[in-house]
């Protein structure tokens, strides 16, 4: 099972506020780009994640 990560309000968007020890092993840094997209597996609804290049 994954990680539980909070939802925050700022403005007309959200805030994904994801645990540091997932940043670390990615390699995430405060100003990173990151490109999300929306997918559904088995009548579940996602989202994936990745390091914008």
């Amino acid at each position: 099972m994954g990680e539980v990560v909070k939802l925050q309000k700022s403005g007309k968007n959200l805030v994904i506020a994801i645990p540091t020890a997932i940043c670390e092993n990615l390699d995430l840094k405060d100003g990173n780009e990151v490109e999300i997209e929306q997918f559904t597996c088995g009548g579940d609804n996602g989202l994936r994640i990745r390091l914008k290049k």
